[in-house]
């Protein structure tokens, strides 16, 4: 990627503004108070990371080339994967067409929107503080609910008050080419659609709305990719079972902050259940207010009314084409499919000028954590009360992080066992000591270092379900799979008689006003000045 930084660098010195210094509004909204949670519409939430300093402007970007990828991949180099602020582009051209935009994302990237989206006010010295605070607030959510995040039914508006109604449009009026989709890499087997809530329905599941890639393949043409798995490729099995042919799906574009990560991400849990769950009061309870909903064209769906873009059609669940390949969450190129399903599409409705949010999957943190940590630590706990926290870094996908509060020999073992044997996403797991930072990835390192022994403290597993799009699953349905306990070895499990100190410990109790007095006398110096 040199090419791609070299352009990028010079890009970012040419065009971008941060929100201190820009005068000019965002398209559709007026200069003033920032919107704060909870967050009706994706304009309301890129005007707050807006006013809190955490976007960044492109204009003329010329996809074709790879800018828009070029910049993101040099913001995630110069600033990590949680210290890139989110991107707005303008004035594009991508698949050979010119576009006003805009187009928007890593919109849920930096760790200050953990607090941002909760109403938490960000902390201005550390922004893993940030995604704390928000972790530890639904921890006591979940603690008082029970371990379930509390619901709100979605409000039903009219199709007047529904800013997604303003332009309808049927039949040959349709051109979903007509809106910047991006080919993100130049390996994607065309433009795609990455960041839909893909609706679909069963009669014994409920109606459920998830996160899969759509290839655009024509004006009213969309590829729908329903992983082995998911909730959406279970409901067309079970179509299949009943001898139905199709099935209706709608796709929405442009959700409000919350509906996203709903949307993306394992909350709620469906995992040993196929009992229907409500994902939009869901959503609203998260947000605390009612998601406004509006019934789609075809009367099948309540879509978010505040959405950019809502693309209804059918699914053709026996007749496949080829779909991909992809640049896949892993940070790999997911393969091409030989079958794969096909949507026609019978009725788009839009916003005027609507905004398109684009992923640059497998680069940037796609959505919000602290809702999911906190149901897997709350999961944790009730089995293991020796547990003290949980993380899964952005930047290796498969990696899973425990801490403890060991109290018995072979404790790290059995407390990883379930994680690592029914969670997919768990491919290698590594408990530490409650004196390490889970979210500190070379703490982790420093841990396996200095305490793992490979010998006596490792298990290994074989032949468990793989994710989909695990790169290194061999026949991409199993995997092998293997616990670390990098936790401090006892004497009963082949340890050493006794473990020193730490050195920071004992410098810390010892002088425990030390690191503050001197920050307070040579801020200049020792404070790093975080541009995001």
């Amino acid at each position: 990627m040199a090419s791609g930084a070299a352009v990028a660098s010079a890009m970012l010195a040419a065009t971008a503004t941060t929100a201190q210094a820009a005068s000019r509004a965002l398209p559709g909204h007026a200069t003033g108070k920032a919107p704060r949670a909870p967050f009706d519409s994706i304009r309301d939430w890129v005007a707050a990371l807006d006013h809190h300093g955490l976007l960044l402007r492109f204009s003329g970007i010329d996809q074709d080339a790879y800018d828009a990828t070029a910049i993101v991949y040099q913001l995630i180099d110069e600033f990590g994967v949680h210290g890139a602020p989110a991107v707005l582009f303008e004035d594009i051209k991508a698949n050979g067409r010119a576009f006003p935009g805009p187009v928007v994302a890593n919109l849920q990237g930096h760790m200050d929107t953990e607090a941002l989206i909760w109403g938490i006010e960000p902390d201005a010295r550390d922004a893993k503080q940030s995604y704390r605070a928000a972790k530890e607030l639904m921890l006591e959510r979940l603690e008082q609910t029970e371990g379930n995040y509390t619901l709100i039914e979605p409000h039903e508006v009219a199709a007047d008050e529904a800013p997604v109604k303003q332009i309808r449009l049927t039949g040959d009026d349709i051109d979903v080419m007509a809106f910047p989709f991006f080919r993100g890499n130049p390996g994607d087997g065309g433009p795609y659609i990455n960041t839909a809530s893909v609706f679909t329905q069963d009669v014994d599941m409920g109606v459920n709305f998830g996160t899969y890639r759509c290839q655009v393949k024509g004006p009213r043409k969309i590829m729908v990719n329903f992983e082995t798995g998911q909730t959406g490729w279970k409901m067309v099995q079970a179509a299949k079972e009943r001898g139905e042919t199709s099935i209706k799906v709608t796709l929405v574009i442009g959700q409000d902050p919350v509906t996203w990560m709903v949307s993306s991400s394992r909350i709620p849990s469906r995992l040993g259940s196929r009992d229907p769950i409500d994902e939009l009061a869901v959503a609203g309870g998260l947000r605390g207010k009612a998601i406004d909903v509006v019934r789609t064209e075809d009367g099948e769906f309540l879509v978010p009314a505040h959405a950019e873009i809502v693309i209804e059609g059918t699914v053709d669940i026996v007749n496949l084409e080829p779909e991909g390949p992809y640049h896949e969450m892993y940070g790999y190129m997911g393969i091409k499919k030989e079958k794969n399903y096909v949507m026609r599409i019978d009725t788009l409705t839009h916003r005027k000028d609507p905004w398109i949010m684009n992923s640059f999957t497998g680069m940037i943190s796609e959505y919000v954590k602290a809702p999911q940590t906190a149901a897997n630590i709350y999961s944790l706990r009730k089995s293991s009360p020796q547990v003290v926290d949980y993380y899964s870094p952005n930047d290796s996908q498969g990696l899973v992080y425990i801490s403890i509060r060991k109290d018995a020999p072979g404790q790290a073992i059995e407390i990883a066992k379930p994680l690592a044997m029914f969670n997919p996403l768990a491919r290698v797991t590594i408990v530490v000591d409650d004196d390490i930072d889970v979210m500190d990835s070379a703490a982790v390192r420093f841990a396996i270092g200095s305490r793992w022994q490979p010998a006596t403290a490792t298990e290994i597993f074989e032949n468990r379900r793989a994710f989909p799009l695990d790169p290194a699953a061999p026949d991409r349905k199993t995997t092998s799979k293997i616990i670390i306990d990098a936790t401090r070895q006892w004497p009963e499990e082949g340890g050493p008689p006794f473990y020193q100190e730490l050195n920071r410990t004992l410098f810390e109790n010892a002088a425990p006003d030390a690191i503050e007095r001197v920050i307070a006398r040579w801020p200049d110096q020792l404070l790093a000045k975080r541009r995001f």
